[in-house]
C-alpha cells in the first residue's frame, strides 16, 4: 500500500500546484465561472458551497485512483480503499495549495485569512478533519 500513499502524496502536490495557476489567491472556485450549489452541501462542507470546478475535479480524481486498481476493481476492499485515498488526497492537496501558494503559505493558513473555510477545529478547517477521519475508517474496512 505504501506506493499508494506515495502515488498520493505525489498527486496532490501536482495538483496543489497545478490549482494555485488556476485559482491564484481566490481559492474554493471563487473567481472562476462555475455554478455552485448553496443549499444542503454547505453543512457538508464546511460553510463553503459545491461549485462545479469541486464537482468534476472529484470525479476526475475518483477515476484516476480507480485506474490504480484496475486489476482489482468489483471488490468491496478496493472501493473501500480507493475512496479512503481520494478523502485523504483531497484533504493532503488543499493544505498543499496553501502551503505552496505565494499568496498564502502555511504562515497565513488561519481561519482569519482564509474567509472560505468558514468553520475551524484545533487549527486546521472542519473539513480536513471529516477528510481524515472518514479517509482513515475507509482505508482501515479496505485493509490499508
Amino acid at each position: 500500500m505504501i506506493k499508494y500513499y506515495i502515488f498520493t502524496l505525489i498527486l496532490a502536490i501536482i495538483t496543489a500546484l497545478w490549482e494555485i495557476q488556476v485559482e491564484g489567491r481566490n481559492g474554493w472556485a471563487k473567481q472562476l465561472p462555475t455554478f455552485r450549489i448553496n443549499v444542503f452541501f454547505r453543512t457538508l462542507l464546511g460553510g463553503k458551497p459545491l461549485t462545479g470546478y469541486h464537482i468534476y475535479l472529484l470525479l476526475l480524481f475518483i477515476t484516476v485512483f480507480h485506474g490504480g486498481f484496475i486489476n482489482e476493481l468489483g471488490s468491496l476492499k478496493t472501493e473501500l480503499k480507493v475512496l479512503g485515498l481520494v478523502s485523504w488526497f483531497f484533504v493532503v492537496e488543499d493544505a498543499l495549495w496553501f502551503m505552496f501558494n505565494p499568496h498564502y503559505t502555511w504562515r497565513r493558513f488561519r481561519k482569519q485569512q482564509i474567509d472560505w473555510h468558514l468553520r475551524w477545529f484545533l487549527g486546521l478547517p472542519y473539513t480536513y478533519w471529516w477528510g481524515m477521519i472518514i479517509g482513515t475508517i475507509l482505508l482501515i474496512l479496505g485493509g490499508k
